[in-house]
């Protein structure tokens, strides 16, 4: 019971402020990254996008397996097998709750690799190594210029999981209007789409407290 406990509160706290974590980003970081000139806001969102890829990934696995194991403890020991487990996910009760729960929580990672980091992310990136900008302050310096890809392997940078420096100012090359406005496009889109993803993980901490109060 106490195992039980334990892991309906992990697992129901760690979506719920991971989906908090990420509708900031939205509401309040993204506009006031879009205010700057993109030769400011292409590092510092660079800077964001790798702190993002240590925390969420990590809470969204913790939160998806906190609910799938949930799910299937919620079926009697007696009858529990998978056969008894996959009619308890589509019969309702708290084993659907749960399975529904870990579907959410976990499909922000096919929203984030699918979606948004083709139709997005990567551009960004790819304009911030073009401006001559780095992933961080202590990123090695000439670690630009590479492809978006390139950057995200961390090619040239080192273990981004070391890196703790703070974000890098500026690029070294300035920015012109037009390359301001195209970056705040970018990043309005951003926004809304990175407001898909904390709907996505929220309804999921949402309904995994639904069945844990069932």
């Amino acid at each position: 019971m106490a195992t039980t406990l334990f892991i309906q509160a992990a697992s129901i706290s760690t979506s719920l402020t991971a989906a908090g974590a990420i509708a900031n980003m939205s509401l309040f970081d993204i506009p006031m990254l879009a205010s700057q000139p993109a030769s400011r806001s292409l590092p510092l969102t660079r800077w964001l996008f790798s702190r993002g890829s240590h925390i969420f990934p990590t809470a969204s696995f913790i939160s998806s397996t906190g609910f799938a194991y949930l799910a299937y403890t919620a079926v009697p020991a007696a009858t529990r097998s998978l056969g008894a487990f996959l009619a308890n996910t589509v019969g309702g009760g708290q084993t659907s709750w749960y399975a529904a729960a870990a579907v959410l929580s976990l499909s922000i990672a096919p929203w984030t690799g699918l979606v948004m980091v083709p139709a997005v992310n990567f551009e960004l990136i790819r304009k911030n190594e073009d401006k001559g900008g780095k992933r961080s302050e202590g990123a090695p310096e000439g670690a630009t210029g590479r492809s978006a890809e390139k950057s995200v392997d961390g090619e040239g940078d080192g273990s981004q999981w070391t890196d703790l420096s703070g974000p890098q100012e500026h690029t070294k090359e300035d920015s012109t209007e037009e390359e301001d406005r195209e970056v705040r496009q970018l990043l309005e889109r951003f926004g809304k789409l990175n407001g898909v993803r904390a709907v996505l993980i929220g309804l999921g901490g949402v309904i995994g407290l639904v069945g844990a109060l069932g």
